[in-house]
């Protein structure tokens, strides 16, 4: 076997994402769909680049195998991650979507119905203008792929729990780096550092470390603030194998531990086991929302949560290693639950600049119930001593 040459599954694999995809281009009448979004790319193709900002375009066929056209300088890269044959490629001084219009036309790809996905991340309004611009009978594809993202595969799922193994190393290594004087940095450092030993790829997302009044502002992280005595901590990180995550929160303290912090800890672990006991096949993705939400409200804590409690996790690229597009733990939702759906749910309560905890799983939907992927001590870390 030629070790230069590696996509992350196998041929059969592909060749299911893209016949499944195939089907539901045939329903909608589709002859050519243009897929943008590195993480469909990636999910049909194989495709793994630190360049995924770069314009590029899968070309889909219903009978013909599908091209994928880049920047020259991503030819190797594509060479050696997908299982491709056919590429094709447009230099730094040439238009991206001139390129695309020639691939297309030389084809003679134009002639039938084309669909744009028109939801990429990295393409802009005016270059989706442009592509739309091209084709006569062109529609919405957007969607399309995520269909089969949605379930996840054997393989996808044994991705997934060596992502939660690399995890798992990461949250150790930061709970132990905790103690007064450490700042948020060296918590992340720690992280980053176990992770890369136990294996991680390059990530979606930096860990999420704050402390004290920081704890209660979501959505920041570590800034090299030292830790002090009486601060919590919250945690949130993921490492990744080829593509796929399993992230992890947690909440930290140093002493003295203020009595309201326990309970709030108290209180999120039992929201997150009553919505981990809730997921089974067919239940909605409002019941398990429910379940948790529940919990939090009758604690007197529902102004301090106001979000869904969880979302599809997988295959991701920066700057988010979550798949929320594709579904969602939030409230009244009526899509049911399937086996082979992973969920990273992380219900946190935030102070506002006072303080804040959280504590998450990253969950997979079984036949029969669940299972949790990720495997840590579901309590709250208190430096120095038992939580």
């Amino acid at each position: 076997m030629d070790t230069r040459h590696q996509p992350a599954f196998t041929a059969a694999e592909y060749q299911r994402r893209l016949g499944a995809l195939r089907e539901r281009l045939q329903t909608r009448a589709i002859d050519t769909f243009l897929v943008f979004a590195p993480e469909n790319i990636c999910y049909l193709a194989g495709y793994e680049t630190i360049g995924y900002a770069s314009f590029a375009t899968l070309v889909v066929r219903r009978a013909e195998d599908p091209v994928l056209l880049i920047r020259e300088m991503e030819r190797t890269v594509a060479e050696t991650t997908t299982w491709l044959s056919s590429f094709a490629t447009f230099s730094d001084t040439e238009d991206p979507v001139e390129a695309t219009g020639a691939l297309l036309r030389g084809r003679g790809w134009l002639d039938g119905s084309v669909a744009l996905e028109q939801n990429g991340w990295f393409v802009s309004a005016a270059t989706m203008d442009r592509l739309r611009g091209l084709v006569e009978d062109v529609s919405d594809g957007s969607g399309l792929v995520e269909r089969g993202r949605r379930v996840k595969s054997a393989e996808e799922i044994e991705l997934m729990r060596r992502a939660c193994h690399i995890t798992e190393a990461g949250m150790d290594a930061a709970c132990r780096a905790i103690r007064p004087g450490a700042t948020e940095n060296d918590v992340a450092a720690a992280a980053y550092s176990a992770m890369m030993a136990r294996g991680s790829d390059f990530m979606a997302g930096d860990p999420i470390v704050t402390s004290g009044w920081r704890s209660g502002v979501a959505h920041c992280t570590f800034a090299n603030r030292a830790l002090e005595a009486g601060d919590t901590i919250l945690l949130e990180l993921s490492g990744c194998r080829r593509r796929y995550f399993g992230p992890l929160m947690r909440g930290g303290a140093i002493p003295p531990v203020r009595p309201e912090a326990r309970r709030v800890a108290e209180v999120i672990v039992a929201a997150l086991n009553a919505a981990i006991a809730a997921i089974r096949p067919g239940v909605t993705s409002g019941q398990v929302d429910a379940a948790c939400r529940g919990i939090l409200e009758d604690a007197g804590y529902e102004p301090y949560f106001r979000k869904r409690t969880g979302y599809s996790v997988g295959l991701a690229f920066g700057p988010d290693w979550g798949e929320g597009h594709i579904v969602s733990l939030r409230r009244d939702d009526p899509t049911p639950l399937e086996p082979g759906m992973v969920f990273h749910m992380p219900p946190a309560l935030r102070i506002p600049r006072e303080y804040g905890l959280g504590f998450s799983e990253t969950v997979l939907v079984t036949e029969t119930g669940c299972e949790v992927l990720t495997r840590f001590p579901r309590r709250l870390y208190v430096a120095g001593g038992p939580g």
